[in-house]
């Protein structure tokens, strides 16, 4: 190891130590460029000092829709993110959740989709700190692929839309509505009061729903402007809530169990 080298990994150390946690790219741009110049690659700097690294994964993308591929899309549209910076090279696909259980449903998810194996990571959010769980694709093909089928890279909280695909092909759409209920929908029983909702920062989102939902047949779901810049597509026709049940729920084969068991608290 030449005396260059040297340096790069103590500045590794360094920023290890201030981390708590051994360094990604993204968290520093200089040691990313240092580890380029004078060990070829990120990994075998990292191999260097003994790290072990993943081996190169060829991931795969399915050839056409299906059940499972509409349910990703779902909940990459409302609790997912693209990372696309093509002049740094970086393409990634993250989800989130706050829920350990579901963690492990997005992983098996990922790897029967793409036969990949994704990571995560654990932040702390909010004022209690609770945890919040990262998982994510560093992978050009899968992102630019998510991309293409219609889910924005960057911040597309306010600009999200229902993918083309599913306001002209509509056999897999209760898979992707139940991806998006997944993400950012609830649903509330109190009494004699049901309330359906999702929610999102893009009007024009909630209204590619509601229309997939009139030409289904719910006639009456509503749009809501609620604080900031949050609206609410929302039901509170019991009848067609627990009619809802029945599409979103038929033959699923993935979902948050936390939300199905509270609807089957009121449907069974």
């Amino acid at each position: 190891m030449d005396l260059n080298q040297e340096r790069v990994i103590q500045k590794l150390k360094d920023i290890e130590r201030d981390l708590g946690r051994r360094p990604v790219k993204r968290d520093n741009a200089t040691l990313y460029a240092l580890s380029r110049k004078h060990f070829g690659t990120w990994n075998k700097m990292l191999e260097t000092v003994g790290y072990k690294c993943k081996s190169f994964q060829k991931p795969i993308t399915p050839e056409s829709m299906t059940k499972e591929l509409s349910y990703f899309l779902g909940l990459v549209s409302t609790d997912g993110h693209l990372q696309v910076t093509k002049e740094k090279g970086q393409y990634r696909l993250m989800v989130y959740t706050s829920e350990k259980e579901e963690v492990d449903l997005i992983l098996k998810l990922i790897s029967l989709l793409f036969g990949y194996k994704a990571s995560i990571r654990l932040r702390k959010t909010g004022f209690s700190l609770r945890p919040n769980y990262e998982i994510y694709v560093s992978s050009k093909n899968i992102t630019l692929f998510i991309n293409s089928l219609g889910i924005p890279s960057g911040a597309k909280s306010n600009n999200i839309k229902v993918p083309k695909i599913f306001l002209q092909e509509d056999k897999y759409i209760w898979d992707y509505i139940r991806g998006t209920f997944d993400g950012d929908g609830s649903i509330i029983f109190s009494g004699n009061n049901y309330t359906f909702k999702i929610s999102s920062g893009s009007l024009d989102f909630l209204t590619g729903l509601n229309k997939i939902f009139v030409e289904k047949g719910f006639n009456k779901f509503k749009i809501w402007k609620d604080k900031g810049n949050v609206w609410n597509l929302r039901n509170n026709t019991k009848t067609e809530i627990l009619q809802l049940y029945n599409y979103i729920y038929k033959n699923a084969s993935f979902f948050y169990p936390r939300k199905k068991l509270k609807w089957d608290s009121q449907y069974i």
